[in-house]
């Protein structure tokens, strides 16, 4: 009974009991004989007897398909006579049965299960946290036996899901209609091979989703790929593809890390075409990333103008200058992202050539939204066996961290509010609520990506192709993935009638921080004669740990009298 309950048939049908729905749209115990033998006939190769196939799909390819499920289900029906399980009435009257006339081709039960990337990442979720509670190792063995289990042993589980939510995911990113082109035209389609043996032609560029809600670490939403599955446990975008996530790295591996160690929004970066000592180019000597476009060199700037702009060359100098390799990769695994994911190299963890999914982007970023408290993202609030006993309860095992200083969490969402009101951002803008965020955009646009959040929840999005193709020149996490992610959050709060609200309660002084006026050069206290800087760099006033504030003044500008005859320093003969 087991067996034929969990037995694959071909359609995503698992089990006897679904395959009936799916292809006669009747209940088991409605089947007729022939219909039982046209389904025991499929049991040793699901996809070469796959009778809807050969009836509705392979009759162009020069193969009698029909005559294959009828000589099969006969064969089936013939056996049964012999064991005497039939008698030949019963034989005779089944032969005789049209099975075209009992087959279904109703597109709708061809259709998987509701929700299918969620439920499928729940699932498997699920079987991994069963298996640590056997006791046993996390083997594809010990995996498949497990969700033989779970289907057959009367289990309970309750999801994080919001299906209100996880459908406007879903409608976006399947009906959306701006899409960014493909570089090459050539490569708009991708065939894959599905579980069953069958290809798919699967349309690029892609996509991948996911919302969390990081105050409880609740996963409400996730969409894997930009049209519905197809067959069961296809590639999903959104928790299993680690494609790089370009600069929407720097806020949660770059600029907060250096705020944790006592910068504040108004520290210098130096924005300038000069070797950066530890980043090197191809020949391993220092060299300089370059700015999108390869301009923008506007020498020391803020680190609030150098999120704001996301600008390369300042990213990489306080990375190699301020929080160093190492210490990224550390913040990175504390975030949630797998070691697996991280490149760990100042490319990597700088300018996001780490290959990290949405899923772990959504939860990062939700962090700074939850004061710099990391709440393990959970799929399943519990589990309760078929005697209705709880055994396991999510919430109670979560896993909590403190990742961020509060101070540091506050001043990182304040400038990601600047990102998306005047900076790269700006697509992602939802009117009337208060959102934070940070595009990313790879090498030779080789796919794109935003995170952000919203004072309810946090998401992220990737756009790009599955073989690693490059988009149009034009494309950027700004013009492209900034737009998909408003497209989806803007509904959702929508829908949800959700009033605005800020990212974290509070003002800079609830979370310890204090304005204070700075040299743009040199980013010491500001003295009168930072403001008559010659270039034109002046001061800047930003926010700063209280512990943090620069205790000496600007030791670079100073107040000096020039000759005016000369418009040099002046001496005892001037006039």
């Amino acid at each position: 009974e087991s067996y034929l309950n969990t037995i694959y048939l071909g359609e995503n049908y698992y089990g006897v009991k679904v395959a009936a729905l799916g292809y006669f749209g009747k209940e088991l115990s409605q089947l007729s004989l022939r219909e039982c033998a046209m389904l025991a006939g499929m049991t040793t190769n699901p996809y070469y007897y796959n009778c809807r196939r050969n009836f509705y799909t392979r009759q162009a390819e020069g193969t009698d398909y029909e005559a294959i499920t009828n000589n099969r289900t006969n064969y089936v029906l013939r056996v049964m006579y012999e064991h005497q399980m039939i008698t030949h009435a019963e034989f005779t009257e089944a032969q005789g049965v049209d099975t075209a006339q009992v087959l279904r081709d109703d597109p709708q039960v061809k259709t998987l299960y509701p929700y299918v990337h969620y439920v499928e990442y729940a699932v498997r979720d699920v079987v991994q946290t069963l298996l640590k509670l056997d006791g046993l190792e996390n083997t594809a063995a010990n995996r498949r036996k497990m969700e033989n289990k779970l289907r057959t042993g009367g289990y309970k589980v309750y999801l994080a899901l919001d299906t209100q939510m996880q459908k406007t995911l879903e409608d976006t990113l399947y009906n959306y209609q701006d899409y960014p082109k493909l570089r090459d035209p050539g490569t708009e389609t991708f065939r894959a091979k599905n579980p069953d043996g069958t290809f798919t032609d699967i349309i690029q560029p892609q996509a991948g989703a996911a919302i969390i809600d990081y105050r409880t670490g609740e996963i409400k939403a996730i969409v894997g790929s930009r049209t519905p599955p197809v067959t069961r446990k296809t590639l999903n975008r959104a928790t299993d593809m680690n494609m790089p996530v370009g600069s929407s790295i720097k806020p949660i591996a770059v600029y907060a890390p250096a705020f944790d160690m006592g910068a504040g929004g108004g520290s210098v970066a130096y924005n300038m075409p000069l070797p950066i000592q530890g980043w090197l180019g191809s020949d391993r000597k220092d060299s300089w990333p370059q700015n999108y476009g390869g301009s923008s060199y506007r020498g020391p700037e803020s680190f609030r103008t150098a999120l704001v702009k996301s600008d390369n060359t300042a990213a990489a100098w306080v990375m190699m200058n301020y929080v160093g390799v190492d210490r990224a990769a550390d913040y990175l695994l504390r975030l949630g992202v797998a070691e697996e994911h991280i490149q760990k190299t100042p490319f990597g963890v700088a300018l996001g050539a780490s290959g990290i999914t949405p899923l772990e982007m959504a939860a990062a970023f939700g962090v700074l939204g939850n004061g710099g408290v990391y709440q393990q993202p959970i799929s399943f609030l519990g589990i309760m066996d078929k005697n209705d006993k709880v055994i396991y309860d999510a919430h109670a095992s979560q896993t909590r961290r403190q990742v961020f200083k509060p101070s540091t969490a506050w001043l990182t969402v304040d400038i990601m509010k600047q990102v998306v009101s005047d900076g790269t951002g700006r697509a992602a803008r939802i009117k009337g609520q208060t959102v934070a965020g940070k595009t990313g955009t790879n090498s030779d646009q080789k796919g794109v990506f935003f995170s952000g959040l919203t004072g309810w929840y946090s998401g992220a999005v990737w756009i790009g192709h599955d073989n690693y193709k490059p988009l149009s020149s034009k494309t950027t996490g700004g013009n492209s993935a900034a737009k998909l992610w408003q497209a989806f959050m803007a509904k959702i709060h929508q829908d949800k009638n959700l009033q605005d609200r800020d990212i974290l309660d509070g003002g800079a002084e609830n979370y310890g921080l204090t304005k204070v006026t700075t040299c743009a050069v040199s980013g010491q206290l500001a003295t009168e004669a930072c403001r008559h800087d010659a270039m034109g760099y002046g001061t800047v006033t930003d926010y700063v740990a209280r512990e943090a504030v620069p205790q000496v003044s600007c030791q670079m500008h100073q107040n000096l009298t020039v000759c005016t005859a000369s418009n040099m320093i002046a001496g005892p003969y001037c006039p």
